[in-house]
């Protein structure tokens, strides 16, 4: 029976059309960080980095340390494209990843000493007067942004012996940065660990890398944890070349160890700027990401030709690092067999490629998965429809609600289209795709068409001799 009623009342109902809503993409970063300068406890841990303040918060700095390729993420990000927020997940354990190391004589200079070695673990650390070995147990210590330790002692000492741990990064395997899952605590390490960055952030990252670290098994597990999250959301992955690696060695090097997929963007040559040297997929990584920074995060447009910041590229031989100067022609010839790099052009120093790595003579030409832009686009507009019907799962699927999922994604695509991020774009609900079995089931399916756009990557002017304008001379 209906309640009775008597007078006006008002009620609120479902709106047909809802705002689409879009999540930060950040980099997400797998490596090594100095957290003995930071917060030791950040291990195997999803750590959101928004500023300078929380770099420094939780791994001591926003330089670059060498052999810290997290602390190279920062720096890149934050002072060479000015790009946040970062996700750095720092594998390197204080109680697996140290060395002890011994020291004697070292010289006071008015009751100060620096240690040059970085990582130092202020618990571990040990200072005797070198005269008589006697404990020193009044001192203050404080790091230094480069990583280094200064201690100063409250009395007048000449030197000084003891001991020390220290965070070692070289102790740090590929197996470290893969991860994995423990079956009884259910605790992730590693690569495992991106999918808690939508649960914790609700982020989902734009790339994953793993500067330094180029192993086979690491680059397809990489692909694989990298490029689809939780099964569910969408990503690409950049990596390196072996720094090692001869020009002349990269396609046969590509090829031989079938670094070849349409989620992967492939980089050769290890960067050059302000006197040291940087992992590409880091470079690569930012300069994409400040492209969608000025784009509104829609990643429709390629990284490519787009200044890179640095002086240039160079290899590995032996024990030290020779520069490379490409020519076009050179680096074209990488781009044709899937790989990236830098050059120097006209208009400065860029990265230059346009393609995935699945691109090479005889391999996949579908533009969805060849074109960086392309694949990224794809991914960036999946993972925003599946994000934007979340709340629709489970609910009665009337005819209504079918064609209310349809305008809504509809209004999104043409918003793209008119502010000419798309060609073109439609979305359909039809009864080929839905049979009667999987209607049953609860499954339904929309088609969506796109129209990406590609980049003019060649662009050829012909000119021709015309011999009517001859008539010029006589007026």
């Amino acid at each position: 029976m209906m309640a009775f009623t008597h007078g006006t009342y008002a009620a609120e109902k479902e709106s047909s059309i809802k705002g689409i809503v879009t999540v930060q993409n950040p980099v997400v970063v797998v490596g090594t960080a100095p957290i003995n300068m930071g917060d030791i406890k950040s291990v195997n841990k999803v750590e959101l980095i928004q500023n300078a303040k929380d770099a420094v918060e939780k791994f001591g700095t926003t330089n670059f340390i060498e052999g810290f390729n997290i602390t190279e993420a920062i720096y890149v990000a934050l002072n060479v494209f000015g790009v946040t927020p970062i996700v750095c997940i720092n594998v390197l354990d204080p109680a697996k990843h140290k060395t002890e190391k011994t020291y004697n004589a070292v010289a006071v200079v008015e009751k100060k000493v620096t240690f040059e070695q970085t990582g130092i673990l202020l618990d571990t650390l040990e200072v005797k007067n070198s005269e008589g070995s006697s404990p020193i147990e009044e001192f203050t210590a404080s790091f230094n942004s480069d990583g280094t330790l200064t201690i100063e002692l409250k009395e007048e000492v000449a030197t000084i012996e003891g001991q020390y741990s220290y965070l070692d990064p070289s102790k740090v395997k590929d197996t470290d940065i893969i991860g994995s899952v423990d079956p009884s605590t259910m605790k992730s390490t590693g690569l495992e660990c991106i999918k808690d960055l939508f649960t914790k952030y609700s982020m989902i990252p734009s790339y994953v890398i793993t500067p330094g670290y180029t192993s086979n098994e690491l680059r397809a597990v990489l692909d694989t944890k990298g490029s689809l999250i939780g099964n569910k959301w969408n990503a690409m992955t950049i990596i390196d070349l072996p720094e090692t690696t001869k020009y002349g060695e990269a396609i046969t090097y590509k090829k031989e160890n079938n670094w070849i997929d349409e989620d992967q963007i492939v980089c050769f040559g290890k960067v050059r700027f302000g006197g040291r040297y940087y992992n590409q997929s880091t470079f690569a990584a930012f300069l994409s990401a400040s492209i969608d920074k000025n784009n509104d995060g829609v990643p429709y447009e390629s990284p490519s030709n787009k200044n890179v910041k640095a002086e240039g590229i160079s290899w590995k031989n032996g024990g030290d690092y020779e520069e490379l100067s490409l020519s076009e022609e050179e680096a074209n010839l990488l781009n044709e067999n899937g790989i990236c790099t830098i050059i120097t052009r006209s208009n400065g120093t860029v990265f230059w490629g346009n393609r995935t790595s699945v691109f090479q003579p005889g391999g996949n030409t579908d533009p969805k998965d060849m074109w960086i832009p392309a694949k990224r686009m794809f991914k960036y507009l999946a993972n925003t429809v599946m994000l934007n019907n979340e709340n629709e799962v489970d609910k009665p699927m009337t005819v209504s609600k079918i064609e209310s999922i349809k305008m809504n994604i509809n209004r999104f695509l043409a918003s793209l289209v008119a502010q000419e991020k798309l060609l073109g774009a439609s979305i359909e609900f039809n009864e080929e795709a839905n049979s009667t079995q999987d209607l049953v089931n609860g499954k339904l399916t929309w088609n969506i068409n796109l129209g990406i756009i590609l980049p003019g990557e060649t662009l050829k002017f012909v000119l021709e001799y015309d011999d009517e304008y001859l008539s010029a001379y006589f007026g």
